[in-house]
């Protein structure tokens, strides 16, 4: 009888896991909201992600050893708190990092960066609409880097507020920023 009462407690062990797998089916077919707060990943003030590329390239000579070190990286800042519109909030958040990079580079080649990008945002929000897209390509893509969205967002920092202001200004951009001799519709590339 031994042989009997195992095969019965097999059985009932089916039965049993028959049932479960038909309830859990029932449960997948009655869709039923679920009540649960949406989880948010965030980082420490100025933390970032960095992809770092190395190559080591070595020579030899016959006197003394020769290394040679090429280096490629990339920075992401990582969210520091919840903000609903975080699509708006990186996209501005990346210009704002971007536009003091682009007048460190103007000021280097003898410009007053502050001023071409101020110009830049002036002359790309002042632009006619039926001259979209007849530019050359560095026309174009200079037009996309300094037009702002027009989602509502702001910049979060006042020291960025300048680049709004000058990007809704209605003035002539020459002449609010004339220590930048250059606009980026003027340049031949």
């Amino acid at each position: 009888m031994p042989g009997i009462r195992g095969l019965l407690f097999v059985f009932w062990c089916l039965d049993v896991l028959a049932a479960c797998a038909t309830s859990n089916d029932r449960a997948i077919d009655n869709p039923r909201t679920l009540s649960r707060r949406k989880r948010y990943l965030i980082f420490p003030e100025g933390s970032n992600l960095q992809l770092v590329f190395c190559l080591t390239v070595g020579t030899y000579a016959k006197e003394n050893d020769v290394v040679m070190g090429l280096t490629a990286a990339l920075a992401w800042e990582l969210p520091s708190t919840v903000d609903k519109k975080v699509s708006q909030l990186l996209h501005r958040r990346s210009r704002s990092a971007m536009f003091p990079k682009i007048e460190a580079l103007l000021q280097s080649t003898g410009l007053d960066g502050k001023a071409c990008v101020l110009r830049a945002l002036c002359e790309a929000a002042q632009r006619d609409p039926s001259d979209l897209g007849k530019g050359s390509l560095i026309q174009e893509l200079l037009h996309a880097i300094f037009t702002l969205p027009t989602d509502g967002g702001r910049f979060e920092r006042s020291e960025d507020q300048a680049y709004e202001h000058a990007y809704e200004t209605k003035e002539d951009c020459g002449h609010l920023y004339p220590t930048c001799r250059y606009s980026i519709y003027e340049l031949e590339f």
